[in-house]
């Protein structure tokens, strides 16, 4: 026989204090966890849905990212003679020779200011970029100081509108006037400014190109180009473009691995806080236990009725945690992280996943099993003829 669940939910606020300190750390726990897993969510999200598998980033040996990257133009040349290159309906060779630059502006929310990409390219890069699509404005005219913006970067950064001038240039004594906007899919290309490359190399008295993306006829020859490219006909480093960004999210991934220490030892320390609630209340109702066992309810059932306490107790905190979670997101969503690789802001919005759903889910459940289930056992120990005597 089973206790009923209105038994566990009215013995909860018998001690509010207790339960409620309980409550809140819980709470506290599962609010950090979900906005950790929404920050990391969000960065991979955008890096993951970056590039395109057929597409060959090539950049200088050594190189850790195109900004690090120079790349002289007689080897771009060379790029050129890879196998398996495609071409357009035109006979255009499908490579874009790109320059990466950094501009800083500063951002709308008053946080100081960003080192944002400025990318120059050609005319091609928008057949091998297939995912950039204006949604305002027109596409720069070559030789002039015109820009596209990326959707993420004018929706956080200050002189990115239609029409405006942004100061670029090694000096920042270049006006470039603002005449395009583009999306990307949400990826990460949407967090830069992309212009002419033979104006933005003028501009920044660059003589050199960051990188040289190919695009293969098929993704299943980007093994054989990779190989050409990295061999002694070239010698420079190549792969895949999503792989390239994928790369990217190593330092998230380091941050999430440290905070997930952090949030394992804040859950150890849960686990005690319930123990400890439901040891307080195992010891106010010896009485009680007694009763119910002479009564008729078996040990199993002390047990049961015990352990759906302490996880009525860390469900409920786990929903709270995770409104208040929800309502950080929304109100902190549009940020920007600087990549120590690029040494570019990357933009990105919290995401509150299903993941991140579940796995609060599954902790505050873990804590709640873990933290009660030793009281819950005491509880069904408890020699009947004894509590009865004490009382």
């Amino acid at each position: 026989m089973a206790l009923p669940l209105s038994y566990n939910w009215r013995n909860l606020f018998v001690r509010k204090l207790s339960t409620s300190l309980t409550f809140s750390v819980v709470s506290i726990i599962v609010a950090v966890l979900s906005i950790l897993l929404s920050f990391a969510a969000g960065i991979n999200d955008s890096l993951r849905s970056t590039g395109n598998p057929a597409n060959i980033i090539v950049l200088r040996t050594g190189a850790t990212a195109e900004s690090t990257s120079l790349i002289k133009p007689d080897e771009a040349n060379r790029v050129l003679q890879a196998p398996g290159i495609a071409q357009d309906d035109k006979g255009r060779t499908l490579a874009s020779q790109e320059l990466c630059a950094q501009t800083t502006l500063p951002r709308k929310d008053g946080r100081g200011i960003a080192n944002v990409c400025v990318r120059g390219v050609d005319e091609i890069a928008f057949t091998i970029h297939k995912e950039v699509r204006l949604i305002e404005g027109r596409l720069f005219n070559v030789g002039q100081m015109e820009v596209i913006v990326g959707k993420a970067a004018q929706e956080r950064y200050k002189h990115l509108a239609l029409g405006e001038i942004v100061p670029m240039g090694r000096s920042g004594d270049r006006a470039y006037k603002v005449v395009g906007v583009f999306e990307a899919d949400g990826s990460a290309v949407e967090s830069e400014i992309w212009g002419p490359r033979t104006s933005i190399m003028d501009s920044f008295r660059r003589t050199f190109l960051s990188s040289v993306i190919v695009q293969v006829k098929d993704a299943g020859l980007a093994r054989e180009a990779i190989d050409y490219l990295q061999g002694p006909a070239v010698r420079l480093k190549a792969k895949s473009e999503t792989e390239y960004y994928e790369d990217l999210t190593s330092k998230t991934r380091e941050i999430v691995v440290l905070t997930s220490v952090l949030i394992t030892l804040m859950g150890i320390g849960a686990v005690f806080a319930v123990a400890n609630t439901m040891y307080a209340a195992v010891d106010s109702r010896r009485r009680e236990i007694a009763m119910l066992r002479t009564i008729g309810f078996v040990r199993r059932s002390i047990i049961t009725a015990f352990v759906l306490e302490s996880l009525l107790i860390c469900m409920s905190a786990c929903v709270c945690g995770l409104i208040i979670a929800a309502l950080v997101s929304s109100m902190i969503s549009k940020q920007d992280f600087l990549s120590d690789t690029t040494w570019t802001v990357l933009a990105y919005d919290l995401k509150m996943t299903p993941w991140t759903i579940g796995t609060a889910l599954a902790l505050a459940a873990a804590v709640g099993v873990i933290g009660g289930l030793a009281p819950a056992v005491r509880a069904s120990r408890t020699k009947v003829i004894e509590a009865l005597r004490k009382a």
